[in-house]
């Protein structure tokens, strides 16, 4: 392990003529002022290059007493390839009153891990955020983490079957539901206007998008009337349930607008537009054939002169560029660019346009399609199957060419039969590398955008793209000589890690002090220095099991005065997803009930018959006889109990003694004490060590010191107690314990509890281990028949790592299970050259006779 100051990762530069198909489109010449933004841009992806994170569940909803199966995805956030970056993953599931009701901390091979989250059958009903981040991912926000929101249901069942916990659940939330459901009717919906671009001018006409969502953030549908001041309709409008739309309008000088909406409880409510601008610029772009036409337009102040203005106009696709052009435009001029779509990039196309100063003034986000994306199949062998039979799927990726493609993938096999949940239009892994993952707040029903494709779903994406905004970075500040990651306060972890900062009680930092990490379990102790302004980063902390340390820091003069701030291991959550409300009623919808019955049928087959499931005898009553007060933790000691302790309350006149040394000698078996001049030596009989030395390690309050005469300055009078540690006592302190330790405790403050406050400058902690995924139960039929119900009815299979090879083709085997119906296959995750890979299936299985 090692102590890290916060400095910046190295990382191969990419140059721009990697960039393929974006190089071909644009010749910038060198040492001009776009040459500058493409320099800069290159910066940013080279210097802070952004991580992509993604959870593929095994279903889009749960009940209560399931288990959620996820594989975690790690990728680069402009090549959509597995990044290996970071090594260290965290999962939360944010429960709907903002609180962490789960969280799990993986190890990353390769940009990927797994886990699974076992959700218990007294869960509270409501709609959860699943969310995952890496420590690199924090310094750009929470608002670029993934997330997803997670149904869970609580459904009333007999009480043959459960008893009535289900059924007092269900009616606590449905009264909640109740409550909430009040709540949000009494909260006004929001509806506001987008003009393309950002600027809304005076005479130039515009596209003016709206967005009309409710109160907790759902799309909403909607129609009304633009009106001017005096009330004069001049435009009107309408939103699919999805709250989306755009419309031509051409704002007038000097004049206010405002939108008259009709609700859909018939209500009518009135928002005020944004407010119209004299001069600035517009930029309008079409999809006309095979290219993206870019018309932009500048106006001046009234009783401006109409000089020309310089524009130059930058589009790139995850920081490659594709197009770049350079112009003057003056008067009613309309500057024209066209952009081929061919080869492009499929994502996000960013366009931007900045004046003679630099200074981006127009900005557009366009989506470009996969128009030939990865073939891939997931064939079973045959149609149906009968219960507890084999069955095979065959897995096969191709290029659009037909040629073989390695992927990385995960596979969920769960009934139809299931919860319902618009599992359909829900986030994939297409729909997150290629539009959410860059897009700053809630985009509703991702997959809606992707699943089939035509006109309808197109011009709607394109409504969305003009209400979004892009998350990455500021142009403002990325066109400055400050590197792109300057400010970035979190490392790209490699292992878990222990960073914080130094300050006085003041609050003030306090500069270069002197930090020493002990490891309880690792045996091992580390020093270091925190930077100038007191930040320190322990980088490489164990992480197969929790472990204890002792973080104990001094000023650089040596003096302890000094408070241990930690950073927060995990970001509390402030930007979450909008939650909606379940559908409210005095009891669950039909289908929640009977999907409640079958997943708590499974749920009481597993607990009797899984044999991977946590099994116990029940004792007869106890009865407690006696109780020992067990002695309280001191933080300042990492060792457990003591071969010997000299506690001096009990140590007639000890204040006497003119050091400790004095008044160990003869007190503790073993340790002999020999003064020479003003020096003194300790032995620890029957102790030796590798190294030649036979000086123990000398603690005090927890401090390493380098020798005795560290301690000689300690007064008896202001000592609690004096410990001394031999043979297996002093492993925990690792070599430099070999020769046995003596551990000095003062005192601290007048009563008897002060002794058992933390000292000052020491911190101890309990650091979290690396999560190990539980393994997916699936039994083998291949033998002799089992005379145990199979209890899969809803998740039928999981596999997490599916490898498909260099060849293209994979196959998987599972059995089917007592449960008949049809069930949907599915497969998602990332081809070799980061291409997303999303292919899904169904099968039928034959109800036993």
């Amino acid at each position: 392990m090692k102590l890290f100051r916060l400095r910046r990762p190295g990382l191969a530069v990419v140059t721009l003529a990697l960039l393929g198909a974006g190089s071909a489109a644009f010749q910038a010449p060198d040492n001009t002022p776009a040459t500058y933004i493409l320099t800069r841009l290159q910066a940013f992806y080279n210097e802070a290059p952004p991580e992509v994170s993604y959870l593929h569940t095994n279903q889009v909803a749960y009940a209560a007493g399931e288990t959620l199966w996820f594989k975690a995805y790690v990728l680069n956030g402009q090549s959509h390839q597995l990044d290996s970056m970071s090594r260290v993953l965290y999962v939360d599931m944010v429960a709907p009153n903002r609180q962490v009701a789960f969280r799990r901390t993986l190890s990353l091979r390769g940009g990927l891990a797994e886990g699974d989250i076992v959700l218990p059958d007294t869960l509270a009903q409501g709609v959860y955020t699943l969310r995952a981040y890496t420590s690199w991912m924090r310094n750009q926000g929470e608002e670029l983490f993934f997330s997803r929101r997670v149904p869970v249901w609580q459904a009333s069942v007999g009480a043959s079957e459960v008893g009535s916990v289900g059924a007092r659940a269900a009616t606590v939330a449905a009264t909640a539901r109740r409550n909430a459901r009040l709540l949000e009717a009494s909260r006004k919906p929001d509806v506001q206007f987008f003009p393309e671009g950002g600027e809304y001018v005076a005479g130039l006409q515009t596209v003016l998008a709206v967005k009309a969502t409710t109160a907790s953030g759902q799309g909403l549908a909607v129609s009304g009337h633009i009106l001017d001041e005096q009330d004069q309709q001049v435009a009107a409008f309408s939103t699919p349930a999805l709250g989306m739309s755009s419309l031509g309008f051409t704002p007038a000088a000097g004049r206010r607008y405002h939108a008259r909406v009709t609700l859909p409880d018939g209500t009518t409510a009135t928002y005020p537009l944004p407010a119209v601008q004299p001069a600035g610029w517009l930029l309008n772009v079409r999809e006309i054939g095979g290219n993206y036409q870019v018309y932009i337009r500048h106006q001046v102040a009234a009783g401006a002169a109409p000089a020309p203005e310089t524009l130059r106009l930058v589009a790139h696709v995850r920081g490659m560029p594709v197009f770049v052009g350079e112009g003057k435009i003056a008067g009613a001029e309309t500057y024209q660019a066209s952009i081929p779509k061919a080869k492009l990039p499929a994502g996000l196309l960013h366009i931007t346009v900045f004046d003679g100063q630099q200074v981006a003034r127009a900005e557009r986000l366009v989506f470009v399609p996969e128009e030939q994306g990865l073939q891939v199949t997931l064939t079973p062998h045959k149609p149906t199957y009968r219960p507890r039979e084999a069955v095979t799927m065959q897995v096969e990726v191709r290029t659009p060419t037909g040629e073989p493609a390695p992927a990385e993938l995960s596979m969920a096999v769960v009934s139809t039969a299931g919860l319902p949940a618009t599992g359909t239009t829900d986030a994939t892994m297409q729909s997150h590398l290629l539009l959410t993952s860059e897009l700053r707040g809630y985009v509703e029903n991702p997959g809606y955008y992707f699943r089939n494709p035509n006109a309808t779903t197109r011009r709607a994406l394109d409504d969305l793209l003009l209400t979004q905004g892009w998350s990455r970075f500021v142009w403002k500040e990325l066109l400055t000589n400050t590197p792109p990651n300057a400010e970035y306060v979190f490392p790209a972890e490699q292992a878990l890690s222990l960073g914080g900062q130094l300050i006085r009680p003041n609050q003030k930092p306090v500069p270069n002090g002197s930090l020493t990490l002990l490891q309880k379990d690792a045996k091992a102790l580390t020093v270091g220095n925190a930077n100038a302004e007191g930040y320190f980063l322990f980088l490489g902390l164990p992480a197969q099991d929790t472990t204890k340390v002792l973080l104990q820091a001094r000023t650089d003069k040596g003096k302890s005065n000094v408070l241990i701030k930690l950073n927060e291991l995990w970001p509390a959550p402030t930007k979450l997803l909008p939650v909606p409300l379940l559908p409210t009623s005095t009891s669950p919808p039909p289908e929640i009930v009977a999907y409640g019955q079958r997943s708590r049928r499974q749920q009481v087959l597993e607990k009797q018959f899984r044999p991977d499931s946590t099994s116990g005898i029940v004792l007869r009553n106890v009865t407690i006889q006696g109780q020992r007060q067990l002695p309280a933790h001191d933080p300042r000691s990492l060792h457990g109990q003591a071969s010997n302790v000299l506690d001096l309350s009990k140590i007639p006149n000890a204040n006497t003694y003119t050091n400790i040394f004095d008044l160990l000698q003869g007190r503790v078996p073993g340790v002999t004490v020999t003064r020479s001049g003003y020096s003194y030596q300790v032995l620890i009989r029957g102790i030796s060590s590798l190294s030649g030395s036979s000086q123990p390690l000398f603690l005090l309050d927890g401090m390493p010191m380098l020798d005795a005469d560290g301690l000689l300055g300690i007064m008896p009078n202001d000592v609690e107690r004096i410990e001394v540690l031999k043979g297996a006592a002093a492993a925990i302190y690792g070599s430099q314990g070999g020769n046995g330790v003596i551990a000095v405790f003062t005192k601290r403050g007048g009563s008897a509890d002060a002794s058992r406050s933390p000292a000052a400058g020491i911190l101890v902690r309990t650091l979290p281990a690396f999560y190990r995924a539980r393994q997916f139960y699936a039994p083998h039929y291949a033998g002799a028949s089992s005379p145990k119900p199979d209890p899969r009815t809803t998740t039928l299979y999981w596999l997490p790592r599916l490898q498909v090879p260099a060849s293209g083709n994979a196959q998987v085997t599972f059995y089917a299970s007592d449960q008949g119906g049809t069930f949907r296959a599915a497969v998602e995750g990332v081809s070799g050259g980061g291409q997303p890979v999303v292919a899904e299936t169904s099968l039928a299985v034959l109800d036993q006779k």
